[in-house]
């Protein structure tokens, strides 16, 4: 695949998603000098070391880079390592989960609201443990917070 440095209207896509979750410092403060594009059939947005990315252009095809911090389509999403990334800072679009809702969601499956201890937001919300430990992406209706991914999807499927 093609690396290249973000464009301009990239980091414009980037800073739109990371401002659903975050508070405007950090999306201000956020290295976007770490991030670079692969172009394959999609853009595939990687988070590395400056170091890394002065050193790819040695090499020819670069199947992936450092973590993958999401994807940009129409729109860009962030992927789970990019919610990961930026977990701690997360203050908009969340979910609090007991801990059976907690090892249910880590097996791919969904969580009830009575499982939830507390929620922020609507849509697609990052999910956490009690310890506010990032656990997955869900969608929430109000209802219902439907699993997308989760940590467990690596050794299930991803790995």
């Amino acid at each position: 695949m093609k690396v290249r440095k973000l464009k301009n209207a990239e980091i414009n896509l980037i800073e739109e998603e990371l401002s659903k979750y975050t508070d405007k410092d950090f999306v201000k403060s956020f290295k976007y000098e770490n991030l670079i594009v692969l172009e394959g059939k999609w853009l595939t947005v990687c988070y590395t070391n400056i170091e890394t990315i002065k050193k790819l252009n040695m090499f020819q095809d670069i199947f992936s880079v450092g973590n993958v911090f999401g994807e940009i389509k129409r729109k860009f999403r962030l992927s789970l390592e990019g919610f990961t990334l930026i977990s701690p800072n997360i203050i908009n679009n969340y979910a609090i989960v007991n801990e059976k809702a907690e090892a249910l969601f880590l097996y791919g499956r969904d969580i009830f609201k009575e499982s939830i201890i507390e929620v922020k937001g609507f849509g697609r919300i990052a999910v956490f443990n009690k310890n506010r430990e990032f656990l997955g992406i869900g969608l929430f209706d109000g209802k219902i917070i439907k699993n997308i991914k989760d940590k467990g999807w690596y050794l299930r499927e991803g790995g």
